[in-house]
């Protein structure tokens, strides 16, 4: 993700509106205080949330030409009308308005229309057919066709046992410790997770998602999930803000999009997104496309941290006020 860090006046123009839609209801609650402020925390800018006025979306895309700093701020609108739990059909027109003054189509946008009509079945599926494991699935029926596709089916669903490749998995064991292949085993053990092979293990193909858990150094409890996802999106280049949407509605509205893993409310903190936003972005190399991890497994874990350029949470935090771009290599 290509992330332009806003100027205090940038920043003035994207606060109105974020405030704008928050408003929509009549009243500014909490959670949308505490994401004004985040922002403010995380970009380093000290505009009174008191203070700022709402503003219209032709009057936002007069002050706000930056075509960047427009993008990502649609993104901080729709993660605005979302984040006290609820959107309004007010609320999503309103980010409607602002996506047509400032000339920013995100399918995001479209989405909110679903969630608003509770058209769950469309937004699973447009979701689904945007999100990487359609890319993987496309990918193991190019390589095995449908053995491949029964032995990934047999994986996500616990019933694929393949001891050769649990025995490799099992050999990470013997792997120097901290290295990133120890690092993995001990992640998968400790959070009692099978091994790709053994009798409920994940598949080969999904195991860069557990490689940026040890990575990042998030968990896989729900706050964890979003916070990988959020780092995610980070340094991925195509179609990022998918995995911000994707968690705010798994483990923010409570709503249910994936058969595996439970829907949970209340998770997303915008302080910690923003932050793990801005440590992928800051990467030099995209995990999700075209990484393989099997050459690096006996390297230290913060020795790639160091090369891949995976700085520590306290990096971002209370940032001064300065322009820059952050791109993910």
């Amino acid at each position: 993700m290509e992330l332009k860090i806003p100027n205090s006046e940038q920043a003035y123009w994207g606060l109105r509106a974020m405030k704008t839609v928050a408003l929509v209801d009549g009243t500014l609650d909490e959670s949308e205080r505490h994401m004004l402020e985040a922002v403010q925390r995380v970009f380093g800018t000290k505009h009174e949330v008191d203070g700022l006025e709402v503003i219209t979306p032709e009057e936002l895309a007069a002050g706000l030409p930056d075509q960047q700093i427009r993008r990502q701020l649609m993104n901080g609108l729709i993660v605005m009308s979302l984040i006290d739990r609820e959107v309004t059909t007010e609320e999503a027109q309103l980010v409607e308005r602002f996506a047509s003054a400032l000339q920013v189509s995100l399918p995001e946008v479209t989405n909110l229309r679903h969630v608003v009509k509770k058209e769950l079945l469309h937004l699973r599926l447009d979701l689904v057919r945007r999100f990487w494991l359609r890319e993987k699935v496309a990918e193991i029926w190019d390589q095995e066709g449908l053995r491949g596709l029964a032995k990934f089916v047999g994986g996500m669903t616990g019933t694929y046992v393949n001891a050769e490749l649990a025995a490799r998995y099992q050999a990470l064991e013997q792997y120097p410790a901290g290295s990133l292949g120890r690092s993995y085993w001990d992640y998968c053990r400790s959070n009692g997770f099978a091994l790709p092979g053994e009798k409920g293990g994940a598949p080969e193909v999904i195991l860069f998602h557990d490689c940026t858990h040890v990575l990042s150094g998030y968990g896989t409890d729900p706050q964890g999930e979003v916070q990988v996802a959020c780092f995610s999106a980070g340094f991925q280049r195509r179609d990022p803000f998918l995995f911000v949407f994707f968690v705010l509605l798994q483990f923010h509205l409570g709503v249910r999009m994936t058969p595996i893993t439970k829907a949970r409310t209340g998770f997303f903190d915008p302080e910690l997104a923003l932050i793990a936003i801005r440590r992928g972005a800051a990467m030099t190399v995209d995990l999700n496309h075209g990484w393989d991890y099997w050459p690096v497994m006996r390297e230290p874990v913060e020795a790639l941290r160091k090369r891949y350029n995976i700085l520590p949470m306290q990096a971002f935090r209370h940032q001064p006020d300065v322009s820059g771009v952050q791109g993910a290599g």
